[in-house]
This record gives C-alpha cells, structure tokens and sequence, in this order.
C-alpha cells in the first residue's frame, strides 16, 4: 500500500470505484485500528460552490441500463457510429480513430487488474516490470522500423502527428 505523507499527522488515501471493504479493512489495520469502515466514514465538504451542486438524478436515462452484455453495448456503439463520419465513409483527421479501431480483444488485457492498476504516483521501484516492458518495446519497435530509436508517447493519433511534423521541421531546418 502507497499511502501520501501530508504533514506529520496527515496521510492521503486515494480510493476508488474498485476499492472493496476488505481493501478499506486492510488500510485500517495498517493504522492498527478495529471497527466496520462506516464508523470511520465523514461526508466531505463539496469542493464548489452551492449553485454548482447537483440536484437532479444523474446517469437515470435508459441508455445507461439498457445494455447487459459486451455483444449489446457493441451493437449500440455501431449503431451510433453508422450515424457518424467513419473511416470507412471518409477520412478522418487527427487520429481520432485511434481507439475505435483496436479490438475488444486487443484491449482486454489493458483491464487486467496485474496491468491496470499501478498507481500513476506509485514509486519508481513498484513500475520495473512496467519499464521493462515499454524498454523492449522501443527496442523492438526500433529495431522492426529501421529507426534508431522510438518513444512510446504522444498516446493519441493527433498528438503523434504533431511530433512528427515537429520533427520534419526539425530535420528540414538543419543545415545540408
């Protein structure tokens, strides 16, 4: 467990959705301290202002609930993407394809929770597997390509298009 250091009597615990009783239970042992987890339980001050709090139902339209399996949401999505530019019916720009055209199967491993969940703030030593793996990647990348060397960043399809007129700027602004 990572947790922040504050000041000399303050910790930071960052929770989320998959955070499970048993995972609140096990922090509380760490601090030596028994008892269910809504004992310990506050309501947290709003960080906005009252005319920004919500008062209406959220996440209440049937699109939310309508869908129960992996195959429904697909065909879901392909209805909305049938009404909307595609790349088999023009081109589109910035890279905007970048996760429409993976697989579900190509992305299901990123959900894997031994892939998924290191904490962006987690120290350096828990990422090696994490370094080693995006290490041989550029190394293999490089290596495929014929390039002498490749990052793993920008992300996104747009992004990538900038760096690479950054560096055909680049290339063509050296002397010859």
């Amino acid at each position: 467990m990572n947790f922040r250091a504050i000041d000399d009597h303050t910790v930071g615990i960052s929770l989320d959705e998959t955070t499970t009783e048993k995972d609140v239970l096990d922090i509380l042992r760490v601090f030596n301290t028994n008892g269910a987890p809504a004992e310990f339980v506050t309501e947290a001050p709003p960080g906005y202002s009252a005319p920004l709090v919500r008062t209406s139902k959220y996440l209440s339209h049937p699109v939310f609930n309508r869908f129960h399996s992996e195959t429904e949401m697909l065909r879901y999505l392909k209805r909305l993407e049938a009404r909307d530019l595609s790349l088999t019916t023009s081109m589109i720009p910035l890279g905007s394809c970048t996760m429409k055209l993976n697989a579900s199967v190509e992305m299901f491993p990123v959900t894997w929770p031994e892939f998924s969940r290191l904490h962006p703030f987690a120290p350096l030593r828990q990422g090696r597997g994490y370094q080693t793996l995006f290490h041989d990647l550029e190394n293999w990348l490089a290596e495929i390509t014929g390039f002498a060397g490749l990052s793993l960043q920008p992300n996104a399809g747009s992004q990538g298009e900038y760096a690479g007129l950054l560096v055909i700027r680049e290339i063509s602004c050296q002397p010859r």
